[in-house]
């Protein structure tokens, strides 16, 4: 394992399950909980919206309120092993539920229901569409309703 990888710290208890290096020999370690991406960037499963990965780039984009919306990291990697795959299947993984629903008078919202890695319990979030209009309180109130409705009926 290269210095660059077992330097990076790792919270408690968890362990290194995938790792790459950048061009400037900086290194990305997965484990079973996260991302660690160089320049400090700590992004849980259920905190990454997408990740695409195009030989030699990585992209991961952070969970935000507007779709799309969130931190980007790009890295581009040289010795990547198995962590694109490795990435893309842990963020897969994460999403337990998904519906996307229209708003009133425009817009729309996806309700998402996330699951955390060791937890069956789902964290709940409302991503919505771009344009939305987030300032009216009646779009706000239905996009709340359709997500207790999913909690009430998924868990």
């Amino acid at each position: 394992m290269p210095e660059a990888v077992s330097a990076v710290a790792l919270p408690a208890g968890e362990r290194r399950a995938a790792w790459a290096l950048t061009a400037d020999g900086a290194a990305v370690v997965a484990t079973e909980r996260r991302l660690l991406l160089p320049g400090g960037a700590d992004l849980p499963w259920e905190g990454v919206e997408r990740v695409s990965w195009k030989r030699p780039s990585l992209l991961v984009v952070a969970s935000a309120e507007v779709e799309g919306t969130g931190a980007q990291h790009r890295v581009e990697l040289v010795e990547e092993g198995d962590l694109p795959e490795l990435v893309r299947s842990r963020v897969t993984a994460s999403v337990a539920w998904s519906r996307h629903e229209r708003l009133s008078p425009s817009g729309g919202v996806r309700v998402v229901g996330r699951r955390r890695p060791g937890s069956d319990d789902l964290d709940w979030q409302l991503v919505y569409d771009a344009g939305t209009p987030l300032d009216d309180p009646l779009v706000r109130e239905q996009a709340e309703q359709l997500l207790l409705s999913a909690r009430r009926s998924i868990g």
